[in-house]
């Protein structure tokens, strides 16, 4: 995909040494602004829930990124956020399944010496939905990778109501007919011979 960069960031990506910082926006239940650089930086982005200027939070909860592969062609983009998981809150969340399509952006800013950068050196690198989580365990650590993908993630699902008690309770909030419907789920041959 070719971008149109103002002339000042192309002139600052030019330079022999660039400093950057990722910023990231978790549009959960209480919006995450998480940076990779080591101080907070307050930034008003175009796509954040809270409006106006927002804190973008120097911490050790997020480790890095996968590989962000651009292409002319139409392809469903995905990849692996890290996180630490000492931190319980950010696994709650996860546990009570408040992440899923979840919003996730990700911007680059292009930083001067000071720290500072105005709206024109900053571009987005990434804008998808969280598709689901991992917790990996290790004997002195623990990560949490969330999966995110592109808007074309589930471009070929198919929309309907599904065999288990969150769907049912939706349309009949009393109704307990699939409270066991994941344990007899083989032996159904709706649609089939």
């Amino acid at each position: 995909m070719t971008r149109q960069f103002p002339a000042t960031l192309q002139t600052k990506l030019a330079e022999r040494t660039v400093f950057t910082a990722d910023l990231i926006e978790l549009h959960l239940t209480d919006s995450l602004y998480l940076t990779s650089t080591n101080i907070d930086i307050d930034w008003d982005s175009p796509t954040a829930p809270d409006a106006g200027l927002n804190t973008y939070v120097a911490q050790g909860q997020f480790l890095n990124f996968g590989n962000i592969i651009e292409s002319s062609d139409l392809r469903v983009g995905q990849l692996d956020m890290t996180f630490t998981a000492v931190d319980t809150a950010t696994i709650a969340l996860l546990i009570n399944n408040e992440y899923l399509n979840k919003r996730v952006v990700i911007y680059r800013a292009i930083l001067n010496d000071d720290y500072s950068f105005t709206n024109d050196d900053v571009y987005t690198i990434f804008d998808g939905r969280i598709l689901g989580y991992s917790i990996r365990e290790e004997t002195n650590t623990a990560t949490i990778v969330i999966t995110v993908a592109s808007q074309f993630a589930d471009f070929e699902r198919t929309n309907g109501r599904r065999t288990n008690p969150a769907s049912q309770n939706r349309e009949f909030a009393s109704d307990q007919g699939m409270n066991f419907s994941a344990q007899i789920i083989q032996d159904i041959r709706w649609g089939r011979t």
